[in-house]
């Protein structure tokens, strides 16, 4: 898998064809360059996280790691034209990140009528039980609170996306009061 990988990376012109605009090469060259100190055309694995950053992407540290396993020919370092590579396979993910959160909110705002920019759980549930397919009420109602975790009854933008199977924009983290008992309530009478 990684000769096959390297092999692709060889012909940098035949990989990215017209992908790679003049600003985008020279960007790259310019982040490449300032970690290949010695000038031998290559740099680290271990700059590739900082040299990614100056070219514009904000990997994880996982992430880098994922990338360096999947080119490791076990020489420690990389060219241009596998940071290239890297570079516009990282633009295509983040392309499709953006397509897809586009897409949740075009759908959200088809729903969310109301003035808090929030779709009632009512109208998802409406929605979801004329949609065809065998979805019960019930697994309406399981989907919706396992999603609606400030239990207003409404759907938020962030829950939203959790319902459509996206990773949550803010974990919150809603306390539960403690409930109060009736014996609680009840005043003392005066002395």
């Amino acid at each position: 898998m990684k000769a096959l990988i390297l092999d692709l990376h060889k012909n940098l012109k035949e990989i990215m064809g017209d992908q790679m605009d003049s600003e985008e090469y020279k960007s790259y060259q310019a982040a490449f360059d300032a970690f290949d100190w010695g000038h031998s055309g290559k740099i680290k694995y271990s700059s590739l996280q900082a040299a990614m950053r100056r070219a514009g992407q904000n990997p994880t540290d996982i992430e880098v790691l994922d990338i360096i396993n999947k080119i490791d020919d076990e020489s420690g370092y990389l060219d241009f034209q596998e940071f290239c590579y890297i570079m516009s396979e990282q633009s295509k993910q983040l392309d499709q990140a953006s397509f897809l959160e586009t897409g949740y909110k075009e759908t959200f705002r088809v729903f969310s009528k109301d003035e808090e920019g929030c779709i009632p759980a009512e109208e998802i549930k409406f929605v979801l039980m004329h949609l065809p397919g065998k979805i019960t009420y019930r697994e309406i109602d399981d989907m919706i609170k396992t999603v609606d975790k400030n239990e207003d009854g409404k759907i938020s933008y962030s829950e939203f996306r959790v319902m459509l199977g996206a990773i949550p924009l803010i974990i919150p983290n809603f306390p539960t009061a403690p409930k109060k008992r009736e014996e609680d309530l009840k005043l003392d009478p005066l002395p």
